[in-house]
């Protein structure tokens, strides 16, 4: 990390960063495994809310008793007639909730992971200059979530009316659908949703409010757009390879079935998956370590050019009556 710029690796400084400051790793899991049980647990009370509403009739038990599939579908057909306003409240009133909290959430952590990350790969001592700016940081977080439910609200848009219009025999207004439709929601969302990740980095950095911390990157990714997709690039691969082995990993014990409970193999399985979510996590935040250092590397002055010195002139001597005079050659 004390290398001089152009013999410096942000890819290399990004994995340096986890070695030296191992508890920004443990940070980074605390902040968002508390979210995410937090998010289990809502979740779950919303479930239990609303199936605790609905109304099971003597018959309808019955009928579930059978695990008959026809009696059985008939039964819940019955028991959900008249609940899918009540579904759909209760599942947008979690889902904002969920938002919300992942936002706040997010402001905190990743302000106590980006303070220490500048402060590591500073020039200068900013652990005490950088302050938490949680309200740029929240602003940012919502604008990133705000954008990626419309993203995802696109995608989905996008398939459901191809496959209407594909329905009324109207071949190239769903095609039109289903390509750009599809395509520049996935492309626009996960651009902007990885540019308004970035945004934070600058907010801590600079102390800058969440519209300038917009302008910082924008100028950044101008300035290193090469580098910056070189790392993406780089990080992306080792996370499929990463997510390719795990996905195997995390399926062998159900090879142990026969030999075992379910719910050992479930526990195993769950153990695993665990692993698999803090190796991402590291991966994650050594790209945030990477994106640090590139950033410290283009705030360092350009090294000037030595002007070369003037020749001076040289001085010859002719004999003029018996005088010296010089004339420079």
């Amino acid at each position: 990390m004390s290398q001089p710029g152009n013999a410096r690796s942000p890819f290399e400084e990004g994995f340096a960063a986890l070695r030296e400051e191992p508890l920004l790793l443990a940070a980074e899991l605390t902040w968002r495994w508390c979210f995410g049980l937090a998010a289990w647990l809502l979740a779950l009370g919303a479930a239990a809310l609303f199936l605790d509403s609905l109304k099971l009739s003597p018959v309808d038990r019955f009928l579930l008793g059978t695990l008959q599939p026809t009696l059985a579908s008939s039964a819940l057909s019955h028991i959900l007639h008249g609940t899918l306003l009540r579904y759909l409240w209760t599942k947008f009133i979690v889902v904002a909730g969920l938002t919300l909290l992942w936002c706040l959430s997010a402001a905190v952590g990743r302000a106590a992971t980006l303070r220490n990350l500048v402060a590591l790969f500073g020039s200068d001592d900013r652990s005490e200059e950088a302050g938490w700016q949680f309200r740029p940081m929240l602003q940012l977080h919502l604008l990133r979530a705000l954008w990626t439910w419309t993203a995802i609200c696109c995608f989905v848009g996008s398939i459901f009316l191809g496959t209407a219009i594909l329905h009324q025999q109207r071949a190239a207004r769903a095609a039109f659908f289903y390509v750009f439709g599809i395509a520049l929601s996935l492309v626009f969302g996960v651009l902007l949703n990885w540019f308004f990740g970035l945004a934070p980095l600058f907010c801590i950095r600079s102390q800058a409010s969440a519209s300038d911390a917009v302008w910082l990157t924008l100028e950044f990714c101008e300035r290193r757009g090469g580098r910056l997709f070189g790392l993406s690039l780089g990080f992306l691969a080792l996370r499929l390879v990463w997510a390719g082995s795990m996905f195997f990993l995390v399926l062998a014990p159900t090879t142990l079935g026969k030999h075992m409970a379910v719910g050992w193999v479930l526990l195993m399985m769950g153990f695993l998956f665990m692993i698999y979510l803090a190796g991402a996590d590291a991966l994650y935040l050594a790209r945030l370590g990477a994106y640090a250092a590139l950033a410290e590397i283009d705030a360092e002055p350009m090294p000037e050019l030595a002007s070369e010195p003037e020749p001076e002139p040289q001085l010859s001597v002719t004999a003029i009556g018996g005088m010296p005079d010089a004339e420079p050659v």
